[in-house]
């Protein structure tokens, strides 16, 4: 997949079947849409072309000093969208100016003048241009007077529930790990870099590797203790993690994230690691004493184990392809 950051950096030799949007998450209603921009392009001997924006709009129109958490790092999309298919894919830089253009100058200059688009796929509930005004018919008003085939794809339900970026966050945020999975269509993940730490694990028998994440406006799920696969260099390891604040041993106010690998060897600070959550044991609890924390503790590793080996086929950690190092 080709990845450019202006639309003339995109051969218009062939027809372009376009979708647009942030696709953060690239979670399965994405895919949906992607898919049948494929399709079509394929249909057409054309080139199928994602056209996505950084930073994410809400960071340059959103509120100030309201922070947008994200799903998915601009990398961490761009990996997963190497393996839908696409054929390129336009970063475009996201201004203020570009926010200011109306929906059907937008469609004027990108997806007709620059992309040369023949046809245009988006999702149901998708928007574009100034104050979002470009909505899914008034773009089927724009293609038809311009030539352009649009299609409009459905919303995707599971459990009676439309698969979004939104679902999926607020999942993540009340601790629903399984769902955010199902809506995803693999584990949600995380990464960034071994710090060294106050040992506190090591002196109680639990030895963790703290973890520095590598974007700041990358989203944190609900605080609490979680089952995780983990990757080191190219082995992957089963353990469990703490995001917290460790309330038993510590009066921080900044929250942690602490990683306890079943089996593992070797010195990991400032290794990078790349972390999928497979589901959420408990909540962080205050606990009287470190004696009672090392229980909990050996608790959770009991019964994350037990889980680990009743739900392998559930978990199924080989949904997501960690990136290679």
């Amino acid at each position: 997949m080709l990845v450019a950051r202006t639309p003339e950096d995109v051969s218009q030799g062939a027809g372009v079947a376009l979708t647009l949007g942030t696709f953060d998450g690239v979670h399965r209603g994405h895919r949906k849409i992607i898919q049948r921009t494929v399709d079509a392009a394929r249909a057409a001997n054309g080139r199928s072309v994602l056209l996505t924006f950084d930073p994410h709009p809400r960071e340059v129109i959103g509120r100030r000093g309201d922070p947008t958490y994200l799903l998915t790092t601009m990398d961490e999309r761009m990996a997963l969208l190497a393996d839908t298919g696409l054929d390129a894919c336009i970063v475009l830089p996201f201004t203020r100016d570009l926010s200011m253009l109306d929906a059907e100058t937008f469609f004027e200059e990108y997806i007709v003048r620059k992309l040369h688009a023949r046809h245009v796929v988006v999702g149901i509930d998708h928007a574009f241009g100034r104050g979002r005004s470009g909505s899914a018919p008034a773009l089927q008003a724009f293609g038809a007077a311009r030539g352009v085939d649009v299609t409009v794809v459905g919303e995707m339900l599971l459990d009676g529930i439309k698969v979004s970026s939104t679902a999926i966050r607020n999942a993540l945020t009340e601790g629903r790990v399984r769902q955010a999975t199902r809506f995803l269509g693999r584990p949600y993940t995380m990464s960034g870099l071994v710090t060294r730490g106050e040992r506190i694990g090591s002196s109680i028998g639990f030895p963790t590797a703290n973890l520095e994440l590598s974007a700041e406006n990358k989203l944190l799920p609900k605080n609490g203790v979680y089952i995780v696969a983990v990757q080191i260099g190219d082995e992957i390891h089963e353990g469990i993690m703490n995001i917290g604040r460790r309330p038993t041993v510590s009066k921080q106010v900044h929250i942690s994230v602490e990683v306890h690998i079943f089996i593992t060897s070797g010195d990991l600070y400032g290794r990078r690691m790349h972390i999928a959550l497979l589901d959420r044991l408990r909540d962080e609890i205050r606990f009287e004493n470190r004696e009672q924390l090392s229980a909990q503790i050996r608790t959770d590793i009991t019964y994350a184990k037990e889980l680990l080996a009743k739900n392998n086929e559930e978990y199924n950690k080989e949904q997501f392809k960690f990136p290679k190092e």
